[in-house]
């Protein structure tokens, strides 16, 4: 047997960039989808001089593609862990090594389908309900799914979050949110 050190890179394991490459596509497509949403924002009725309602989306989903991109890049370029090993032991870091060499654990699918529902849902609801109950809802909804036990810290938080953004963004920055059957 010989060293890690010692090992070509053609004996080594090749770590997988696969998921970081599906990932990066997914990011790349929702985000291009995004920006062609963002790009029919209309102008506003009293055009003021600076910044537009399109620019954050513009911004935020223009750099949701350019990280898409960055994490498919880095998935298709992914080393055999020899080189890493190498430098790691060269470095007597042991407990790095062993962290390197851990598989990642698999995605567990349902809290994940149960997130995206949850997601899909809060859009649904967001324009008939208003903005305060739909986020109050679905941060209720998201913060118990995670941890059960304490039902009654998570809907106090959703309330809280929801009535504050709701407040500093109607009173503070005068930014209308969809006030929904409150209304």
């Amino acid at each position: 047997m010989t060293p890690v050190s010692q090992q070509t890179e053609q004996e080594a394991p090749a770590r997988s960039g696969r998921s970081d490459v599906i990932a990066g596509l997914l990011v790349t497509g929702v985000g291009a989808l995004l920006l062609v949403t963002a790009l029919g924002i209309g102008e506003p009725v009293r055009p003021a001089p600076g910044i537009g309602p399109a620019t954050l989306p513009l911004f935020l989903s223009g750099m949701l593609v350019l990280s898409g991109l960055v994490l498919t890049g880095l998935g298709l370029r992914r080393r055999p862990v020899a080189g890493f090993e190498a430098d790691l032991l060269g470095a007597g870091d042991a407990e790095a090594l062993e962290e390197l060499l851990h598989e990642e654990q698999p995605v567990p699918w349902r809290p994940l389908l149960v997130h995206i529902g949850l997601f899909v849902g809060y859009a649904l609801i967001f324009i008939p309900l208003g903005y305060m109950l739909s986020t109050a809802l679905y941060l209720g909804a998201t913060v118990s799914v995670i941890d059960r036990a304490r039902w009654k810290r998570n809907l106090t938080f959703a309330v809280l979050f929801a009535v504050i953004v709701y407040f500093a963004f109607t009173e503070l920055l005068m930014v209308q949110l969809p006030a929904g059957i409150l209304g």
